[in-house]
This record gives C-alpha cells, sequence and structure tokens, in this order.
C-alpha cells in the first residue's frame, strides 16, 4: 500500500487575514463552520450594480446571465465541478471528507452570490479507487463557451524516480491494490479539462508528490482559526470568476516534498486555498484582484503552516488567464 498523506480543509481559515486575532483551537464544531460559511455568503456586499447586458433567465428560477464586460457573449454561466475524494483511506480517508464537505459548501456558496447554475460530481469512497469514474465524469462535463470548469483532487500521490512531469500522479486503488495502471498524472487531468474549452479551467491536486512508498507521519494539529468579519463582494467574485478567462493548475507540493495535514483540522493548501480565495473576493479588499496573487498566497501560507515539519511543502501553479491576472 502506497502510504502517503494529503488534505481537508475546514470552513473557517487562519492566516488572520480578516484582521482579527485567531485562536488555536482543538476543534471547530460543525455550528461553528456553519456559521462562518453564512457570515461570509449569507449576505453578499451589493457593492456593485448587476451590469445591464446579464440576463435573468426565467422569474422563478433567479439564474443570473453575467459576463458583464463581453459586449458578444449573453451565454449563461455555470459552474461544472468535479471532486475526487479519498475517503476510504485509514490515514487520510476522515481529513479528505471534511476536504469534500467544505469544497461542496464553497463551491454551492459563489454559484449563490452569482446566481450561476452548478453541477458538482463529487466521487467519493470505493468509486475514487476506480480511474474509469473520472474518466466518465470528464466526458460528462458539456460546458459551453462561457462556463467554469473546476476539478480538484484530495488523496495519496506519488512520483516515479525518472519522471520528468513535476506535477504528481494521483492513486485511484484500493489498500490492496497494485499502483501500476491506477494512477493519473495530474498533467493528463489538466489537459484533459482544458480541451473541454470552458472560457475558465481550474485544476487543483492536493496530495503528495514525493517517491512512491514513501510516508509523511501525521502532525499534530496546528491550525489557527479566525471567524470572518466581513462580507463577500459580489463584484470582485465575478471579476475573478466571470472576467476571466483562460486556465489555472495548481498542486499542493514540488518533487520530493510531502503535502501535509494535522490530524483532523486540515490540509495546509486546501485548506489555504479557501482563505486566499475569501480574502481575495472579500468587501474589505480594495486592491484589483488576481489569480496569481491568489495563488502565490495559497503556497505561501502553505508553506507557513508546514515550516515546522520535518518537510516543508512548496507547491507548484501554471496560471494563464486573461482578465484578472
Amino acid at each position: 500500500m502506497v502510504c502517503l498523506l494529503s488534505a481537508c480543509t475546514l470552513y473557517a481559515q487562519s492566516d488572520n487575514f480578516y484582521g482579527t486575532t485567531p485562536d488555536t483551537l482543538a476543534a471547530f464544531d460543525n455550528a461553528d463552520r456553519e456559521a462562518d460559511y453564512q457570515q461570509f455568503y449569507g449576505e453578499a456586499e451589493e457593492d456593485d450594480e448587476v451590469l445591464s447586458k446579464a440576463i435573468v433567465h426565467g422569474s422563478s428560477s433567479g439564474l443570473v446571465n453575467t459576463r458583464p464586460t463581453s459586449s458578444d457573449n449573453n451565454e449563461p454561466c455555470k459552474i461544472w465541478a468535479i471532486l475526487l475524494t479519498d475517503t476510504k483511506d485509514e490515514s487520510i480517508g476522515e481529513d479528505d471528507r471534511l476536504d469534500n464537505l467544505a469544497l461542496n459548501k464553497e463551491l454551492k456558496g459563489i454559484a449563490q452570490c452569482l446566481g450561476m447554475e452548478i453541477s458538482i460530481n463529487n466521487i467519493v469512497g470505493n468509486a475514487a479507487y476506480h480511474k474509469c469514474n473520472l474518466v466518465n465524469a470528464i466526458k460528462a462535463i458539456r460546458p459551453s463557451k462561457n462556463d467554469i470548469v473546476f476539478f480538484c483532487f484530495n488523496g495519496h500521490g506519488f512520483r516515479w524516480d525518472n519522471q520528468k512531469d513535476k506535477y504528481p500522479n494521483i492513486c485511484m486503488m484500493g489498500p490492496n491494490d497494485d499502483v501500476k495502471g491506477n494512477y493519473v498524472l495530474t498533467t493528463d487531468i489538466y489537459n484533459a479539462l482544458v480541451a473541454l474549452k470552458a472560457r475558465l479551467t481550474i485544476c487543483f491536486t492536493d496530495c503528495c508528490n514525493a517517491k512512491v512508498g514513501e510516508y509523511a507521519p501525521s502532525q499534530k494539529d496546528n491550525t489557527l482559526y479566525s471567524r470572518a468579519h466581513t462580507r463577500v463582494s459580489k463584484k470582485r467574485m465575478r471579476d475573478l470568476l466571470l472576467n476571466t478567462q483562460g486556465s489555472i493548475l495548481a498542486t499542493a507540493a514540488n518533487p520530493g516534498e510531502y503535502a501535509w495535514s494535522f490530524g483532523g483540522s486540515g490540509s495546509a493548501f486546501t485548506q489555504s486555498f479557501i482563505a486566499q480565495l475569501r480574502k481575495e473576493v472579500s468587501a474589505s479588499n480594495t486592491a484589483p484582484v488576481s489569480w496569481e496573487r491568489l495563488m502565490d498566497n495559497t503556497i505561501k501560507s502553505a508553506r507557513k503552516k508546514t515550516a515546522d515539519c520535518e518537510n516543508t511543502q512548496n507547491g507548484i501553479r501554471y496560471i494563464k488567464v486573461k482578465g484578472a491576472k
């Protein structure tokens, strides 16, 4: 069995990015997570009018067709998401389950904020061990030229000794399965998603990028929590996701590194991404939105969280976007 640590996340994030003083807590219960989510997404700041080119589809649907900067593109915008999550592994399954729940919550909050349709394909449990389920999920995505495709893997990952590609292979095998034939290269997933020709493609893998068979011991909880004291800005969210086209590829660790999680309180990468996403679209942020800053801050935050681990993780990112740089 390949034993490599990965991933989970929580809705409430650290880094003190809302200007509050964080407290170290052993746990953050479900009620607190839900309250934090509602605090941020429940009442979005109305700091920007929906421009005249936005079309409301149907009097009862409430779905808003918003890509206001494009004079010739009034197509509806939909989020297509695939969340591939290893929830059955004995070492990381519970953390991955929390990660999946958090990402589901965050994506639905974004869709609600922007008035968009969303389709989330959760490949979890035993289904996550079969490569054909990922292939079929990608085939099932039929984006229009104005849609968003989002993919995230939370589970085990590795690299071969002679591997030239710097991105990891993701494991798709059960506890007693051979790794050979039961893995997919991150870059291949990214290329398959980009080939769908959505307006914006986002592909993340939160997994180790170390030699196959290496083990990262579980770490103690080092997570700092702070309650969100601001709300999402609809204008900033539109600028980041609707007024942008291109693709983003990122993974949690450089070649030879582990992707750390902290015993039920979250993984460094996924936790940091949600925190930095909220910071980027916060109504209190006055800088122009930037995918480069968002991802650089995600990697920087994850590096800081793992500074005391035996192998500090440094993520990798590739950004090719027009609009929000």
